[in-house]
């Protein structure tokens, strides 16, 4: 992630709440006495909603209930320590080995996996359900400001003024965790280049990989560096990066994680060639409004303005990666001897 998202409360978080006490303190607990008799009368509300056709919620909660009744003690308390431990998403992100679908007795799989699908695909859109994900999502917009995907920062994501949101993207996929599948610390607004053309259902922390925490209030910042020399292509007119490199400074493995993950290594550097005529073209105007201004005014100089004049507003129209650019092309001497 380019930047995290400062987190904020909101309604979205209560059926989470709702279902860990489903499966916690009424499905793992299940005994003679009644299923119903352990609900909130919260979720019972949402009884009404039928899961498939002939299935209502409460056929299904209390179809799970009688597996649940027979299931061992020891299998139970393992559903509810996964329960816990896998929706600790910071802690996981940071190295903390889940507990993983094929630990868990089969119910988990065949049955709360879908359900839990259910929940996340239909019924958080009821009207019945406290909390709506395009709510949360222009107020998480509005309270962090962006105007880009937070992740790649190379698109521009959907306003809160908008009428439209981008996806969440389960940031733990639910197929592998789908104690997490409605769990707004483990959904994550990306661009859908990120989410749709990159991610997809890819497992962050799989092979005990490191990641950033999306949600994460720590210090965060990644400084992008590349190397190229510059030359010009007679025939498209268009400027060529040679030996071009690009490396990035921070915390390296999860660094490596995001870059595998949303293939940014990659779509830096073809930014970076992409702009390359049409920004050293505008560079090459700045700098000759400011040698009109002083004749002994230096190309250096011109870069340097720009790279500090960037950094107010680091994060619009790629502008980090333009300073990456600009610092690049101040360690190509031919370059800029030919441009003084």
């Amino acid at each position: 992630m380019l930047r995290l998202y400062r987190p904020i409360e909101h309604d979205i978080f209560k059926l989470h709440t709702i279902l860990e006490h489903l499966v916690c303190n009424v499905w793992c607990e299940a005994c003679d006495e009644a299923c119903d008799s352990k609900l909130q009368n919260e979720f019972k509300a949402l009884y009404v909603y039928s899961v498939k056709k002939g299935v209502t919620l409460k056929n299904e909660v209390e179809r799970i209930y009688k597996i649940f009744q027979v299931i061992p003690i020891e299998d139970r308390a393992l559903i509810k320590k996964a329960f816990e431990k896998n929706n600790d998403i910071e802690r996981l992100c940071n190295g903390e080995i889940p507990i993983y679908l094929n630990e868990l007795n089969d119910v988990i799989s065949n049955d709360i996996k879908p359900l839990f699908k259910w929940c996340y695909e239909v019924l958080l859109n009821k009207e019945k359900v406290v909390g709506d994900k395009m709510d949360y999502y222009k107020a998480l917009i509005k309270h962090n400001n962006f105007h880009v995907c937070p992740c790649c920062g190379l698109i521009d994501i959907e306003s809160f003024e908008s009428k439209y949101r981008e996806a969440f993207d389960h940031y733990l996929p639910k197929s592998k965790y789908p104690f997490a599948s409605v769990n707004f610390r483990n959904l994550v607004p990306l661009c859908y280049k990120c989410n749709s053309d990159r991610k997809k259902a890819r497992d962050p922390i799989e092979n005990e990989r490191v990641v950033f925490y999306p949600f994460s209030q720590e210090d965060h910042s990644i400084e992008i560096c590349s190397e190229f020399l510059l030359s010009n292509n007679d025939e498209t007119l268009e400027t060529e990066l040679e030996d071009f490199k690009i490396d990035f400074i921070g915390n390296s493995d999860k660094i490596d994680t995001w870059k595998w993950l949303f293939d940014i290594e990659e779509r830096y550097g073809s930014q970076m060639k992409r702009f390359a005529t049409s920004f050293l073209g505008h560079i090459r105007r700045l700098h000759n409004q400011f040698v009109s201004l002083n004749p002994n005014w230096t190309y250096l100089e011109t870069i340097d303005f720009l790279i500090n004049d960037y950094k107010n507003d680091y994060f619009d129209d790629k502008k980090f990666l333009k300073i990456a650019f600009l610092k690049a092309v101040k360690k190509d001497n031919a370059f800029l001897q030919t441009s003084a």
